[in-house]
């Protein structure tokens, strides 16, 4: 079945939305305990949530979610639009039913990585400005934080930590789709009549929607939960370098920062905030999936009415 781009940029503008909402408040505690691990006054994940709780109340777990907001919700529309195209190039325009387990899985990751390259050009300045007011930059404001940035680096200091921001986007779309691919590959649907999620129905019975949607969060909460446990060392060393400044311990290339940061504070360095974050990959990626999957679902049974419609009228 054709996709088409004008509906996956719609549904990725609703996913990527949804996973904000869901996903922002375990972000923040994440980024605060990469940065206090850098500089060894780590807390646990529930010590980090109370101080910020007593400091800035409910509104700091959502300091800096207007940039996530505005560049997750574009990034992933437009990484959804990026890994369908790229996948059926890999793949030679055949379906996915002609094709087999392993094809589609290493067409998934070739597609994932591709997108997450070509995203990181539009995701690294909103990584950047989030992570920076999400650890007290601009006092919490995202506009003013922005606004210092390029007051003091002007408007290319917006992308520090764009060759970091692309090679966690490479690792993380590669591991994130294949593991979709792979989860989705095991999700019986043989009884439905359907190869995969996209070929059933918005008019199918409640039952099979209800599946699909089942799947959707089974498929999505474990992708993030893979994806992320492959890039988190790779997140880690962009936090830190888009937190410092030119000339700070930590202002070094990405394979160096690894490097420091393994040097100064072990395996536990590199996986710091590894409970925040695993704990939001299951969650924040189901309710992706899940509104990815509805809104793509509405939105082509709407286009195929409206086809149908013109076919009844030309006739």
């Amino acid at each position: 079945m054709t996709r088409d781009a004008r509906d996956d940029l719609a549904a990725g503008i609703a996913a990527g939305a949804t996973c904000t909402i869901v996903g922002h408040p375990f972000d923040t505690v994440k980024v605060l305990m990469q940065r206090r691990a850098s500089g060894g006054a780590a807390l646990s994940a529930l010590g980090t949530s109370r101080e910020l709780y007593a400091h800035r109340g409910v509104r700091g777990f959502y300091a800096g979610v207007a940039a996530p907001m505005i560049g997750a919700s574009t990034e992933t529309a437009f990484n959804y639009v990026a890994y369908h195209r790229a996948r059926a190039y890999a793949l030679g325009g055949e379906s996915s039913g002609a094709s087999s387990a392993t094809q589609r899985a290493l067409a998934s990751a070739f597609a994932g990585a591709f997108a997450g390259a070509a995203m990181s050009v539009i995701l690294t300045p909103f990584e950047l400005v989030k992570c920076r007011t999400q650890v007290g930059f601009g006092n919490g404001s995202v506009m003013r934080c922005a606004s210092d940035v390029v007051r003091a680096h002007g408007v290319f200091g917006l992308f520090r930590g764009f060759s970091h921001t692309t090679i966690r986007e490479v690792a993380c779309g590669a591991a994130y789709f294949c593991a979709w691919d792979v989860t989705q590959s095991l999700v019986p649907r043989a009884r439905l009549g359907a190869f995969d999620s996209a070929s059933v129905a918005l008019d199918a019975p409640r039952e099979a929607l209800a599946f699909e949607a089942m799947a959707a969060v089974a498929c999505g909460g474990a992708s993030g939960v893979v994806a992320w446990s492959a890039a988190l060392p790779l997140d880690n060393a962009k936090t830190l370098f888009q937190c410092s400044n030119p000339g700070d311990a930590h202002d070094l290339p990405p394979m160096k920062l690894l490097a420091h940061i393994y040097r100064t504070k072990g395996i536990a360095g590199l996986y710091a905030g590894a409970r925040p974050i695993l704990a939001r990959a299951f969650p924040a990626n189901a309710a992706q999936w899940l509104a990815f999957e509805a809104a793509s679902r509405a939105l082509r049974d709407r286009r195929q009415r409206a086809v149908a419609d013109d076919d009844r009228i030309d006739a």
